[in-house]
């Protein structure tokens, strides 16, 4: 039988899979999130991932959380 490896990345290393699209997980809740005019966000928490300093005005379908 095979020796379990555990398997952690780092922040940066989700960071990475995120903005690459190697992922579509939210870092703080784990739900799917969408790609809206530039930045990714997250419908059901609301977090939004975006280049530079400005935070992008959007409007996101609210499906159940604190977005909207």
């Amino acid at each position: 039988m095979s020796a379990v490896t555990p398997f952690a990345r780092t922040l940066d290393q989700e960071l990475a899979a995120l903005v690459r699209g190697a992922s579509f997980e939210c870092l703080c809740c784990g739900e799917f999130v969408l790609r809206v005019r530039g930045a990714i966000a997250c419908p059901e928490c609301g977090s939004i991932l975006a280049l530079g300093r400005e935070v992008p005005e959007l409007v996101l379908p609210r499906i159940g959380g604190l977005a909207g």
